[in-house]
């Protein structure tokens, strides 16, 4: 089979990589020169290790640590032996990935049926089937928030993410470590300018650069799960915490599967504890929004066990832990 793949972020990249090998010719093209320039802060939570290898090089630190705030008051220092994930180089850990697949770069593309333009130019050859891989461009904007960073060289534990939470934004702020200081950012269901003026009291040290994006933050779209998306184009980033990458892959990791075994990839991904807990996690976003009542989720991260607290964000949890936390509210 022919595949095109639209985008080499974390999906579009891994779904190559998973297919390489196979009796799968797969093309990915890139409207970018070079992979990763999407800003985000490049966390990878464990359980990444079971799709793919982690290239050392690309590794800046291991995760052995959360921190969580609410209106900038720690609530909660979770801290272990546990590597609990990983921050990474994301473009160099997207180049290591991407050895020995079939990659166009500068290739903004046009779809026509089942061939593609490439630059204004016919391919010419047909696809047995394209697959968009293109992350929020895709999406409109009703289904994304802003999302805004600062690279400063102010130095954090390497080991330790910085997680924050308000009373007035229902969104979520960062701060992870670099190589040579920190990412502090802020995204949520607000404007830019608010993000901006919440971000100052965040950002220490001096900046070196600022960054902004959209990103996913409705769930699965379930319009979508039709065997044409992957990744945040078909909305696996979860909801409260942003995070993308490990989602993006999993999911890659189910079309790759469901393709090889000729299954069909919109029963098997709703199996999957991926699609459940990324679910779960909009719901109680959507809930939040509905009800107008921010404060819903405050009293869950104040009174809740920060083990719990760490399984949700992980997306490690199940029905009883969802109970435990917010109890019925989400079963309605």
């Amino acid at each position: 089979m022919r595949i095109a793949v639209i985008g080499a972020g974390p999906a579009g990249i891994s779904l190559g990589y998973f297919l390489k090998g196979t009796k799968n010719e797969v093309t990915i093209y890139e409207g970018l020169d070079t992979l990763g320039k999407k800003p985000c802060a490049w966390g990878v939570l464990k359980g990444i290790e079971n799709y793919v290898t982690i290239p050392k090089e690309s590794i800046i630190s291991e995760i052995k640590g959360f921190k969580i705030f609410y209106d900038n008051k720690l609530i909660y220092d979770i801290r272990g032996r546990e590597n609990l994930g990983y921050i990474v180089d994301k473009p160099l850990f997207l180049e290591k990935l991407s050895e020995g697949l079939d990659l166009k770069r500068n290739s903004k593309v046009q779809i026509e049926g089942n061939k593609i333009k490439v630059n204004g130019k016919n391919e010419g050859e047909e696809f047995d089937k394209i697959v968009l891989a293109n992350g929020h461009y895709s999406l409109s904007k009703d289904l994304t928030i802003p999302a805004i960073q600062f690279i400063t060289d102010h130095e954090i534990d390497n080991e330790t993410v910085e997680m924050y939470f308000y009373s007035d934004l229902l969104g979520y702020g960062w701060v992870f470590p670099e190589r040579e200081g920190s990412k502090i950012g802020i995204g949520g269901y607000a404007n830019v300018d608010f993000l901006k003026e919440k971000l100052k009291t965040l950002v220490k040290g001096n900046t070196r650069a600022f960054q902004g994006a959209r990103v996913s933050d409705f769930g699965v779209l379930e319009e979508r799960l039709n065997g044409n998306y992957i990744g945040e184009a078909l909305g696996t980033v979860y909801a409260i915490t942003g995070e993308g990458i490990r989602p993006s892959i999993i999911t890659s990791k189910i079309f790759a599967e469901s393709l090889l075994e000729e299954k069909d990839f919109k029963k098997e991904f709703k199996k999957s504890k991926l699609y459940w807990t990324l679910q779960k996690h909009a719901e109680i976003i959507q809930y939040v929004k509905r009800s107008n009542n921010i404060k819903a989720l405050e009293k869950v991260l104040m009174k809740s066990d920060p083990d719990m607290v760490l399984k949700f964000a992980m997306g490690d949890f199940d029905k009883i832990d969802l109970l435990k936390m917010f109890g019925r509210m989400i079963f309605g």
